[in-house]
């Protein structure tokens, strides 16, 4: 079920009218974020392909307002409504009523309230000793959420999401865009290390922006990040002078978010690469 504090029936409802025209839940929610995703970085073939699908099925024959493509208009509307109204989890949140969650994938997010203290028990937010940027990491991000929760009390952080579900990845870009973050959002498994797509939005004082990464800057990225989680793991696992070898795993730094200075280097030469 949906956060109960974000009431999100009307986007259902509006979503709902496309699915009784034949379609599956699943399909109108993925083309719904589809098109959203293709909207904000300006790619005209791939938005038009699937406005093209749903003609061939005869959706574009109701009358204007009523098409499809408007419908999913509309929806897309009444997201940025809502979540200018409550700064939360909107696209979420729907896809839990959209009765997109499954056992069978595990995909069921984690409730806003647990993101919250998620959040503060790794410290995001907290008063750093040094000048470094603080990095917000979420292996296992799902629509984003727990990095929308860690965005509001840090929003000059640097954000990277990763999950191997393909829909989840997009709905992460998609927030953090929304939020007007810094981020890196990658499709693939966090277990394996494996990046099949990126995608990086961008801050900016007229709304953030979004684009996805080519092949080469993804390549680039895997290589910053699998580094950055060496060295963090390798920080973690030297004992301090006054800790000797055994170090408590109450004492270690947490991995959901950390300061990675030996790293800030290469990242500057990846962004600056665009």
């Amino acid at each position: 079920m949906a956060s109960p504090q974000i009431d999100v029936n009307e986007i259902v409802a509006t979503l709902e009218q496309i699915r009784q025209r034949g379609h599956s839940a699943h399909t109108v929610f993925r083309d719904w974020v589809n098109l959203m995703l293709f909207a904000l970085q300006d790619r005209d073939d791939p938005y038009l392909e699937i406005v093209d699908d749903y003609r061939e099925r005869g959706d574009m024959d109701h009358p204007r307002g009523q098409r499809s493509v408007d419908l999913f208009a509309e929806a897309f509307g009444q997201l940025q409504e809502r979540m200018a109204a409550t700064d939360a989890d909107v696209l979420g949140a729907v896809y839990e009523e959209y009765g997109m969650s499954s056992d069978a994938f595990g995909q069921h997010f984690t409730p806003h309230s647990v993101c919250e203290t998620m959040a503060e028990i790794a410290g995001v937010g907290d008063e750093s000793d040094t000048d470094d940027r603080q990095t917000v990491l979420d292996p296992a991000c799902g629509s984003g959420r727990t990095l929308l929760v860690a965005g509001r009390k840090q929003p000059d952080a640097l954000f990277v999401g990763q999950d191997k579900d393909p829909l989840c990845a997009r709905m992460t870009a998609l927030n953090c865009c929304f939020l007007n973050l810094d981020a890196y959002v990658i499709q693939g498994d966090s277990l394996t290390v494996e990046f099949q797509r990126a995608w990086q939005t961008s801050y900016s004082s007229l709304g953030g922006s979004v684009r996805e990464l080519d092949d080469e800057e993804v390549e680039e990225l895997h290589e910053w990040v699998t580094d950055a989680f060496e060295n963090t793991v390798e920080a973690e696992n030297q004992p301090s002078p006054t800790q000797g070898a055994d170090t408590g795993a109450e004492d270690q730094a947490s991995p959901v978010a950390t300061s990675v200075p030996s790293e800030q280097a290469s990242l500057d030469a990846f962004e600056g690469s665009d």
